[in-house]
């Protein structure tokens, strides 16, 4: 954008058709921005490096750190279940889902929340639910029946819901399209990252000896760092680009107009887009291939040590053994970004690494040998290293291609809502009666993978025909020129699905 070609009052550009009052409204802040706009930019400061660069540093490692704590709290129940709180508490295999699907429900039932981080302050917002969620898994620790332990798990649900949904929908609002992919990925990536401390430090733990069950420990020792992270939250967490303390009032201006256009930060939700993502066929088709991945992401949290378990290794190994699949996992989430990235095909990278996992979970439900654990465990690591990196691509794909903030919170939240159903799904498909083999859950999950591979094609295939459509109608796309944010980005000339 051409600062010199700003109105008059300094602040028209950044308020949208719509009328909607944009954060950097107030006056002392339009007179900065005034001075700011008016005088020429240097070049340091015009480089969208600079910006990056800022949020990377200041902004990435608060929102991973929290991913990280997130999914250990809601993963450990896996690691848990391994190192005896089935037993217990005297749980069938039935009471164990109703466990496990209490966190799903609640989690489900609370994605809309996504929309709140346009309405509250995210340093204050964020904050309080790292207390709330932290005290929950917690008290997963001291619970002696079944209906405690199901009522911890649906609180840690309801609080990570409203985390969990809306940090991806956050990151949006901070990079533009092409940088988003790979800082979406590490963001995700912490999943797998998280399930490797939760591993490693279940085979610490299991080894304490101690008046209390090592299962207690699990839910004690790992729910403590995220309530004394909430400070760190309160302080660092920046709410919007436009709020951002370390940047001067130039960059704010800039890391605004260059995500949202000239209507700026809006903090009101816009309904008609709203509208928009709940009719757009899209959302639905990234929505059930985020259905088909959830499936197996939550098999392998809530079950990977039993299922290793029941290879023939003692409790406490399976728990070490999770940990190198989960590790692999993070790096191959980082290698897909960074290659879909400059690559651009993102369908493809789905394809591919779904096409992984399933011929990891082919391995596990067709090989039925218990002699013959060196290919099982293979197939344990194919089915992580493919998993990971095809829900952590999707999830980028879809918010690459979508209109405004308030469309792209209503395309995440169906995304989201439908494909956590798929894990109420998987909580009934490993019982223990199954072991040594889970040759149902193991076929269910090969079956999801490939579906998988046919959704990311055939939408791969989609969005380059709605692109060869917008060529037909406004000509060859001009690399040089910005999206014109008039009305949606994708109604644009300039606009192109990323594919």
């Amino acid at each position: 954008m051409d600062p010199d070609k700003t109105s008059t009052d300094g602040t028209d550009n950044m308020r949208g058709s719509t009328g909607e009052r944009p954060l950097l409204s107030t006056p002392d802040m339009d007179r900065r921005i005034r001075r700011a706009v008016s005088q020429p930019l240097s070049p340091s400061l015009s480089t969208p490096q600079l910006t990056d660069h800022q949020f990377d540093r200041r902004v990435m490692p608060v929102v991973c750190c929290l991913y990280v704590l997130s999914y250990l709290d809601r993963g450990n129940i896996g690691n848990a279940k391994t190192a005896g709180a089935q037993e217990a508490l005297h749980l069938s295999s039935d009471d164990w889902a109703w466990v496990l699907n209490s966190f799903y429900l609640a989690y489900i039932l609370f994605e809309w929340t996504t929309m709140l981080w346009k309405i509250f302050p995210a340093h204050i917002y964020v904050s309080i639910l790292c207390v709330c969620w932290g005290t929950a898994a917690m008290c997963s620790g001291s619970v002696h029946s079944m209906t405690q332990l199901i009522v911890t798990r649906i609180f840690l649900g309801i609080f990570e819901a409203t985390f969990g949904a809306g940090a991806p929908f956050f990151l949006s609002c901070l990079y533009k399209r092409r940088e988003l992919g790979l800082r979406m990925s590490i963001l995700l990536g912490m999943s797998p990252l998280a399930n490797t401390f939760a591993s490693s430090l279940a085979y610490g733990i299991t080894h304490i000896k101690g008046s209390l069950a090592p299962w207690r420990l699990l839910f004690i020792i790992e729910g403590a760092p995220t309530i004394a992270f909430a400070p760190v939250v309160y302080f660092f967490l920046i709410d919007s680009p436009a709020t951002a303390k370390f940047l001067t009032d130039e960059e704010r201006y800039y890391a605004v107009q260059r995500v949202q256009g000239p209507d700026g930060a809006k903090k009101n939700v816009n309904w008609r887009q709203i509208i928009a993502g709940i009719l757009d066929y899209k959302n639905y088709v990234h929505a059930i291939i985020h259905f088909c991945c959830n499936f197996s992401f939550a098999a392998l949290s809530n079950f990977l040590p039993t299922i290793v378990n029941a290879m023939g290794y003692s409790s406490i190994n399976a728990q070490g053994l999770t940990a190198p699949a989960y590790f692999t996992a993070f790096l191959l989430c980082m290698g897909a970004a960074f290659f879909s990235d400059r690559w651009g095909n993102r369908g493809f990278v789905v394809a591919g690494f779904a096409a992984l996992a399933t011929v990891g979970y082919g391995l596990l439900a067709g090989i039925q040998d218990i002699h013959r654990p060196g290919p099982r465990y293979a197939g344990v690591w194919l089915a992580a290293c493919g998993i990971f990196p095809a829900l952590c691509i999707n999830i980028t794909w879809l918010l690459n291609n979508q209109g405004r903030d308030s469309k792209k919170g209503a395309g995440l939240a169906i995304t989201l809502i439908i494909g956590q159903c798929s894990s109420l799904l998987s909580g009934y498909m490993f019982p223990k009666e199954d072991a040594p083999f889970f040759v149902k859950g193991c076929a269910i999950g090969c079956g999801m993978s490939g579906a998988i591979v046919i959704l990311a094609l055939f939408m791969h295939f989609a969005l380059e025909r709605e692109n060869r459509r917008n060529e037909k109608l406004h000509g060859l796309l001009d690399h040089d020129a910005e999206v014109d944010f008039a009305d949606e980005e994708e109604q644009s000339k300039n606009f192109r699905y990323l594919t």
